[in-house]
Order: C-alpha cells, then structure tokens, then sequence
C-alpha cells in the first residue's frame, strides 16, 4: 500500500510539473528598430515624451545619458543619487545622476527612474540623435532577440517568471543554444581560443571582438609580439585612450560557433571577463539573449 500511494504521489507530482509548464508562455513586450551604423547597434526610445535614440549595451550594467541628452531633453539632476563609473581603463570615478520622468521603449512604458551622466566615445550621427546607452538595469529584465539583418530588437516576457518555464525561440530551421551565466544583468559564456578555456561577455556595446591583453599573455603572446600587428588607439565610456592590436589566432570555438584563423582585437578589459563578444557578433547571427532561462539561442 506504501509503494501504491507513493506511486501515485510521484504521478501527481509529474502531472502538476506538466501543467505548470504548459501554464508557460512568452509574449512581446515591443518591438523596436534596430540601427546598425558602422557597429552602433541603437533604437528611437522617448524620454520625457521627447525622441531620442540610445545604444543597445548589453555589457552595461547600467544605462548612461550624455551630457548633450542631458542639455536637449532639459533633464534635471537627481540630488540624490550618484553612479560609481568604472570604464575600460578599471579607474572608478563618481558621476551625477539626472532625473527621467518616462522612458519609453515603444509601446513598452517604463516609467520615471535616475540615470548616470557620462560621454560616449563615438556615436553616429542619426536622427533623432543618440543621447545615451540602455544597459543591464533595463534589459535583463527581458528575453531580447536581436535581428540586425531586418533591422529588429524585440523583448519578450516570459510568464510566469519562473526557471520553471524553459520556452525555446519562436524560430524556423536549427540553432544552437548555449548555456550563460547572468552576473550583475550580464551574460557569460565559455569560449575555447587557441586551446585555452576563457569567459566570453557578450557586449552588443562594443563595436568588435575584443581579446584581453591578460588573456593574451597566457596564450605566449608578449608586448613584443603584438607590437608587430597592425593596431591603434580607441577609448571607452571614461575617455581614456587605450592601445589595441589585431592579431590572428589559429581556432576560436563557443558553443556552436567555430572559426579558423580569426583576426581579433586585443586590448586591456578590466572586468570579470577574458573576452568580449561585440556587435559584428551580433550582426552576423540571429541572437535571442533568455535573461529568464541563462541562456543563448544563435541561429
């Protein structure tokens, strides 16, 4: 009778689990233009019912207005708060906030919220102009599918928000899906380069594939070497220039993705990542970011 019940426990145990699951479904929260000039991946949004439009960063673990939003948009600062800013170079520095009464993302309204002030090193010049970057605080609340070659960014809920509900991509055909790690509204993933196991970050905010120096040493590389590839200088969201270099590796491998002989950037990353996986990655692949499952679809 012991062995009956708790059979028939563990079938209404199985049965509720089903019904939960099938309880799971997505739905669109907006869809959004998707602009890519020259590697700035952005979109309009509406602040304060006036358009503007700002890059999509999902290596951020914040988003930013620039003092040119600040000055066309009339934003007054918020006296009670300040953002520590940590740019590419590792150097924190404390910065203003501004007050938002509304942000818009389409038909998504997200309401009134406090922003740090910072300059972008570059941006295109577009209409309506880009005033600032969206990041992790708006983003990873979502399942984003980004479709650069039709020009679409769309969020997607996921309800119940739950780990229980493990929804696939509405997609066509085959893709891959590869396992993250969500860290502070970011997503990891493992990367095999030149035979040395690294954590990737996907970075819709960084124009190229970019490989740490620190990384770069371990693979036998020295100033030395890379002095003899072609390179220049770039900065980051602190102004601060910073020396990069394009060398060729033998074999980069993530997830399903494999390449021969890449040309990548290398340049000092000062995060908790060995590399960064940026917008020309994004462009080349249809890219669903699940926040809600730690998970990557690439089609």
């Amino acid at each position: 009778m012991k062995r009956l019940i708790g059979g028939l426990l563990t079938a209404l145990l199985a049965l509720t689990g089903r019904a939960e699951a099938s309880a799971c479904r997505m739905e669109q929260a907006t869809v959004l233009p998707l602009h890519d000039d020259g590697g700035y991946l952005s979109v309009p949004v509406q602040i304060n019912g006036q358009a503007a439009s700002m890059i999509v960063d999902t290596g951020s673990q914040g988003s930013l207005m620039t003092p040119q939003g600040i000055a066309t948009l009339h934003l007054p600062q918020d006296p009670d708060r300040h953002t520590v800013m940590q740019g590419p170079n590792g150097a924190p520095r404390l910065v203003p906030n501004i007050r938002i009464t509304d942000l818009r993302l389409g038909h998504l309204s997200l309401g009134a919220g406090s922003m740090p002030v910072g300059s972008l090193p570059g941006s295109p010049m577009i209409h309506p102009p880009i005033l600032g970057l969206l990041g992790a605080d708006v983003l990873d609340g979502y399942d984003l599918e980004f479709d650069v070659s039709h020009q679409r960014l769309v969020f997607w809920k996921i309800l119940p928000n739950s780990p229980d509900c493990q929804l696939a991509p509405s997609w066509k055909g085959e893709w891959s899906t590869v396992p993250a790690r969500v860290i502070d509204g970011r997503m990891m993933v493992t990367f095999t380069l030149d035979g040395a196991r690294g954590t990737a970050l996907l970075d819709s905010g960084a124009r190229s594939h970019i490989v740490s120096t620190d990384f770069a040493y371990r693979l036998g590389l020295t100033d030395e070497l890379l002095a003899l590839d072609p390179g220049g200088t770039t900065a980051g969201v602190d102004l601060h220039e910073r020396r990069y270099h394009w060398h060729r590796f033998k074999r980069f491998s993530m997830g399903g993705t494999v390449w021969e002989n890449p040309v990548l950037t290398v340049a000092p990353v000062h995060d908790q990542t060995d590399m960064l996986l940026g917008s020309d990655w994004f462009a080349k692949h249809d890219i669903w970011l699940s926040y809600a499952t730690s998970q990557i679809f690439v089609r």
